[in-house]
């Protein structure tokens, strides 16, 4: 890997060029692609044109190059909601999806180029932890900034391999910790030319290679689903008389399968509120039918809420982490107004807060999350402790035909393995499924088919290692070891 990268770093144009190409490909590790090798590959790529530049103001450029070829590849499928709902010219589409990635790229990817900084000696072991350990931490503000962005996280092509034993104790970013760790190795055993090392490292790839474990936790506790999937064309909700065909379609579906325990409408199907009279008289229509959780709107104090629902009860939850540029502006300032996207009709939403129950069903705790909701572990520690199921209802909807929402599904499926706990997931127009704690598909209603999905949801007894204490373990590990090597980094 050392000399044709060398070859290649010595032009300037061709550095950048190629890192954005290699930044790019890093997409095909994830959903619907799952050549999970590559992300190995493509990091390791990255962390070698980093210790190999120059100066840092080189190391700069080049991570900054890779990341804003990661995200915009990585995160493109945003441009049917951009371009083909939000009613925006292509090149203007292509201009916020480049900027958008430019963006992430500056404040996700760039400070690794910090690694130039700390002058660390040649003991590959500890300078792969410490590259490990910023990287890890760098991952970690993905849940933070920018309102949290916790997408493309490299331990996701966990699943399906032979180490997805790990995601269950350390969680999707201990996983990324071990990712991280072996691409630092990778580039680390390259540049020193430590071949011995290098082929050990490349050896361990053999590790994600596809494995499945179907076994299954099946307890006597469980709910009878049924997962309607509507298929309702966006463009149309909000026009005149478009309510009358989207009830009747719910009603149709919903009437096919009453001998569920619960029935699962996905985020927002309604044009209306929850609260209004057109919500009274769609209850009057669905009189004797099981409990139906359904996603709507609610106006509460002073703001709009997407909310989760049983209809017809008080049993509400709001949604805590809300898409950027979907549900809110990020400088809503300067960008509200100036194309047509930023002023979509949910583009301001109020987030919920945190802590806000279980839905009871049958005796049993229901933990519901909406959307992008699914990509938080951390901001439902708790909850998830004390849940017997998970449902995640969502609109991806929005993102059309693209690879955004099997990007969506492969996290509900990690998020499930995690937990130890099954997931019954709705959307309007797929990928409808049912997820067992083991992270296996059991049955699923694929994207833009019209229908329902029967099955039962099963109960767990155990919560993970990971809930109990391992999301603590990684977090601790990095902040130890980078304050190690500042400490050591002052005495040279």
């Amino acid at each position: 890997m050392a000399l044709p990268l060398k070859q290649i770093l010595k032009s300037p144009l061709l550095n950048y060029l190629f890192l954005g190409l290699i930044g790019a490909i890093s997409t095909l590790a994830f959903s619907p692609f799952d050549i999970k090798p590559i992300i190995f590959i493509t990091l390791s790529v990255l962390i070698y044109s980093v210790i190999s530049a120059k100066d840092f103001t080189q190391a700069l450029k080049r991570s900054l190059s890779w990341g804003a070829g990661y995200w915009i590849a990585g995160t493109g499928w945003l441009i049917v909601s951009i371009y083909y709902y939000g009613n925006t010219s292509i090149s203007i589409s292509i201009l916020i999806i480049a900027l958008m990635g430019v963006l992430l790229s500056t404040v996700f990817i760039g400070p690794i180029s910090f690694i130039k900084l700390l002058n660390l000696n040649h003991n590959i072991l500890f300078k792969s932890l410490a590259i490990t350990s910023l990287l890890t931490l760098l991952e970690l503000s993905r849940f933070i900034f920018l309102g949290g962005f916790p997408w493309l996280l490299p331990g996701l092509v966990f699943i399906d391999t032979f180490v997805k034993f790990v995601i269950p104790i350390v969680g999707v970013y201990g996983a990324s910790f071990l990712a991280y760790f072996l691409c630092s190795f990778i580039a680390l055993s390259a540049f020193y030319k430590k071949r011995l090392f290098f082929m050990t490292s490349l050896f361990c790839l053999l590790l994600f290679l596809p494995y499945q474990n179907t076994q299954q936790e099946v307890t006597n506790e469980s709910l009878n689903l049924s997962i309607i999937q509507p298929s309702l064309n966006p463009f149309t909700k909000f026009e005149q008389g478009a309510e009358i065909i989207i009830e009747d379609r719910l009603i149709n579906l919903t009437k096919n399968n009453l001998e569920a325990d619960l029935i699962i409408w996905p985020e927002a199907p309604l044009p209306y509120l929850n609260t209004s009279l057109q919500m009274t008289a769609l209850l009057k229509k669905l009189d004797n039918s099981p409990y139906i959780l359904s996603g709507a709107w609610e106006y509460k104090e002073n703001g709009l809420n997407n909310i989760m629902t049983i209809l017809g009860t008080n049993q509400t939850y709001s949604k805590r982490h809300l898409v950027p540029f979907g549900e809110y502006v990020p400088f809503e300032g300067i960008l509200r107004g100036l194309i047509e996207f930023f002023d979509l009709p949910m583009s301001s939403v109020q987030e919920g807060s945190p802590n806000q129950g279980f839905f009871m069903i049958n005796d049993l705790k229901v933990l519901g999350m909406i959307c992008f909701d699914i990509a938080f572990p951390l901001s439902y520690i708790n909850e998830v402790r004390d849940a017997d199921f998970i449902i995640n209802i969502s609109n991806d909807t929005w993102f059309g035909n693209s690879y955004g929402p099997y990007q969506h599904l492969q996290i509900v499926r990690l998020r499930a393995l995690e937990a130890n706990k099954w997931i019954g997931r709705g959307t309007s127009d797929g990928i409808s499924t049912i997820v067992d704690n083991k992270g296996t598909i059991v049955s699923i209603l694929s994207k833009g088919n019209l229908g329902s999905l029967e099955g039962k949801i099963y109960k767990t007894n155990e919560s993970t290692f990971f809930y109990s204490f391992g999301y603590i373990i990684i977090p601790l590990i990095s902040m130890f070891v980078m304050m190690l090597v500042i400490i050591l980094r002052l005495k040279q």
